[in-house]
């Protein structure tokens, strides 16, 4: 049997962003110790779950539900962008022994007043377009690009689209991460927390040290990049969750 088979194997459950899917995480899982078992699921309103609602708390109760997969095994939860904050929606529901550490990315920002607004005119303008040319034609054209762009195969790109982007997911996200204080969820947190951002992603990268403050036992990571490193800086991004992941379930360093 090998590790990654073995029930007492760590588990690592990694989040997809807004729009996106579990499949978002292929080029990084194939980078991956191979000791890890590793989960990917859909949030709600995204993938296969297209047809439920993005909340915070249908996000956390998905969250806990893949977790029994895990069984009694140490797992360690990570995410990227909205997966990181439904990650720090998570971290409570998840059995305080079997949590080793969380793994957050792109997500150290409140969002409200300017930020907000941002956001929600970046979700009306891709709404736009995508009604203007039709949302699987606009899917294939600007995110097969983008993806080509930082390196990502045709097959892999494929494989995102296929299991369901879905646009619309992007307003319910706002909706759900609007005025939401996350600080005291992070600061309720024991395990260690790892929190990572791309140089050039300005709002979370300006807000990182008010999270970094109230967390009890965090590092950070930077990376030059933009908002979304897992995508951007795949190899790198699994080395350092291999790091990570080693060190809080006591595994020795591959």
């Amino acid at each position: 049997m090998s590790k990654s088979e073995d029930s007492s194997a760590p588990v690592v459950m990694l989040l997809h962003g807004a729009t996106l899917n579990g499949r978002m995480w292929d080029p990084v899982r194939r980078l991956l110790d191979p000791r890890w078992r590793v989960l990917t699921p859909d949030l709600p309103g995204h993938g296969a779950r297209y047809a439920e609602r993005y909340t915070l708390d249908a996000a956390a109760a998905t969250v806990a539900e893949v977790a029994r997969e895990a069984g009694s095994a140490p797992l360690v939860v990570g995410g990227d962008s909205l997966g990181g904050y439904s990650t720090m929606a998570a971290a409570s529901r998840l059995p305080r022994g079997q949590l080793k550490g969380l793994i957050l990315g792109g997500c150290s920002i409140n969002y409200r007043g300017g930020a907000l607004r941002a956001l929600r005119w970046r979700g009306w303008v891709g709404a736009w377009l995508a009604r203007l040319y039709g949302e699987q034609r606009f899917i294939r054209g600007s995110l097969n690009k983008q993806l080509k762009r930082m390196g990502h195969s045709q097959a892999d790109v494929d494989a995102l689209i296929e299991a369901g982007i879905r646009i619309g997911a992007f307003a319910q996200a706002v909706d759900a991460l609007a005025n939401v204080d996350f600080l005291p969820r992070l600061s309720a947190i024991e395990q260690p927390i790892l929190i990572f951002n791309g140089e050039r992603d300005k709002p979370a990268i300006t807000h990182e040290a008010e999270f970094l403050a109230v967390a009890r036992n965090a590092t950070s990571r930077h990376f030059d990049c933009e908002h979304g490193v897992s995508l951007r800086r795949a190899r790198e991004f699994a080395a350092m969750t291999d790091e990570f992941v080693a060190r809080v379930c006591g595994v020795p360093a591959r």
